[in-house]
């Protein structure tokens, strides 16, 4: 071997890498989500409703990281990982399929924690037109919440967003 060639890697080790890759991004669709992953992915949902990812949209989401416990023990990093494959997810399964999917993993009242993280993102850049409710409709039923309950933790959000001229 001349010493501009990189080292071959072992079938076993290219396997190995690969796996993990897949995992990372997302591409393993038969892997179970953890607790993080199935909040997180209605989160990124709300981010990627009206198909444009705003600065506020990325601040709320590290917000929530930063301050729910459910993501204490993770590095910014390992967020930042979380959301991009969160966001590969749902590129590859669709929306509904992944939400329906992290509903499952969810208790009940997480999942009304993770309808409430995914309203703050919405709201998060101004922009509460037909295209967010429908997005927030279609998160809620995903995500089994009844509307009426939906709708107080939606009022109780927009409460918290007043600005100082309300």
């Amino acid at each position: 071997m001349s010493t501009t060639e990189a080292p071959s890697r072992s079938r076993g080790a290219r396997r190995l890498t690969a796996g993990f890759l897949a995992q990372l991004f997302g591409r393993d669709h038969h892997a179970e989500l953890d607790l993080p992953m199935a909040v997180m992915i209605p989160i990124v949902s709300a981010m990627l409703a009206d198909g444009v990812v705003e600065e506020e949209e990325l601040f709320q989401i590290d917000a929530v990281c930063a301050f729910s416990p459910i993501f204490e023990r993770n590095t910014s990093y390992e967020n930042e990982l979380l959301i991009l494959r969160a966001t590969r997810l749902i590129e590859d399964h669709g929306f509904a399929k992944m939400c329906e999917h992290a509903a499952a993993v969810l208790s009940p009242a997480l999942r009304e924690t993770t309808f409430a993280y995914a309203v703050k993102v919405i709201f998060s850049d101004g922009r509460y037109g037909e295209v967010e409710q429908a997005v927030l409709r279609d998160i809620r039923d995903a995500l089994r919440i009844a509307p009426e309950r939906a709708e107080v933790i939606i009022d109780v959000i927009a409460v918290m967003r007043r600005t100082a001229e309300a």
